[in-house]
């Protein structure tokens, strides 16, 4: 495309919305020129928020994909209409970045790859946390061998919202709306960020057993008519073994007070990372001796500053259209993630 801007449509206006366009936005090449919702007053809101009242505004998504003045559509739209809204955006030749996790099982996320590839167009995955700067210092840690052959995946990923009983009956509690409950929703970052960091030290999660629940199993229906089933799982705990022998252990929760966490262990060094951490990461480097230390001594080591370069995923995924290169994370990323969820769910005790 050269110097040229890329044009973006935004598909859903929910609250995960804001964080799709203000990251175009942030990028000098790309313009939201679009905006798209079933629900009118949204639509207003979310132009008026973002300054957008000159974009077009419609709740027709074949409209906005007819536009031949708009290259790429972002999809942040409930889990299951990712599947139809992914086909039809590369149908119709647009470069689409959609919501995560890419699709509701393995099988529809391999005909979105299929369909992406056939169609010449970028595509790309929102599980953003790859581009942290700890873990992009972690995986090249990884690589380098400075952790040693690797142990253990420890991942601790929990928020809180959905624990106050007047929250509705929205998508996400919903089985068939939101993939897997919690899994879908948090699960699908964690196993992204295990795959960047790990790579192929690790490979693919071989194996799983879980326990999940439903704490609340009633709450009031959207539109106030009365009440309904929660059908999504609220949490869940995993213990997993990929294939290079690493054990995972995995907590997801809506339940509990907002957190991420997550360790690797390898023979020779050990690594945890707590919330954002944008400068810097603990570390522990073993040493033989006689005696054994009850509790590790941890320490911190600052995150070079070439990996706090302000980069993000939707950066990375107009650079691709800029560029014609391939962004990351992309459906091929999505589609081993949908795998492992599979894998997962069909292990899982309620």
């Amino acid at each position: 495309m050269g110097d040229q801007t890329v044009r973006v449509g935004v598909v859903g206006l929910g609250r995960i919305s804001n964080t799709h366009i203000k990251g175009y936005q942030a990028d000098a090449r790309a313009e939201v020129v679009a905006l798209c919702d079933i629900d009118e007053e949204r639509l207003a809101t979310a132009a008026e928020t973002h300054g957008l009242t000159e974009a077009l505004l419609t709740d027709d998504y074949a409209e906005l994909l007819a536009r031949e003045d708009i290259d790429a559509v972002s999809l942040p739209v409930p889990d299951h209409l990712h599947h139809d809204f992914v086909l039809q955006a590369v149908a119709a030749g647009k470069h689409v970045l959609c919501e995560k996790p890419l699709a509701m099982n393995a099988a529809q996320a391999g005909e979105m790859l299929a369909a992406a590839q056939a169609a010449g167009v970028v595509h790309a995955v929102h599980m953003q946390r790859r581009y942290s700067p700890a873990a992009r210092y972690v995986s090249d840690l990884v690589a380098e061998g400075a952790l040693g052959e690797l142990r253990h995946f420890r991942c601790r990923m929990c928020v809180h919202r959905i624990s106050d009983p007047a929250v509705r009956l929205e998508w996400r509690l919903q089985a068939d709306r939101g993939c897997y409950g919690v899994l879908g929703d948090l699960g699908a970052h964690a196993l992204d960020l295990a795959h960047f960091t790990m790579g192929a030290a690790a490979g693919d999660l071989a194996e799983a057993t879980a326990l999940a629940a439903i704490f609340i199993h009633e709450r009031e229906l959207v539109d106030g008519s009365g009440r309904g089933e929660v059908t999504g799982w609220d949490a869940i705990n995993i213990a997993g073994r990929y294939e290079a022998g690493v054990l995972a252990d995995l907590q997801f929760s809506r339940f509990s007070p907002g957190y991420t966490g997550w360790e690797i262990d390898g023979q020779d060094a050990s690594v945890r990372v707590i919330g954002d951490a944008s400068d810097s990461i603990e570390m522990y480097e073993r040493a033989p001796r006689d005696d054994q230390i009850p509790a590790s001594r941890y320490t911190t080591r600052a995150i070079p500053e070439r990996y706090r370069d302000g980069r993000t995923l939707f950066g990375a995924f107009i650079d691709a259209i800029v560029t014609g290169g391939e962004a990351s994370p992309n459906f091929a990323d999505g589609v081993r993630v949908a795998r492992e969820l599979d894998l997962i769910a069909a292990a899982t005790k309620t």
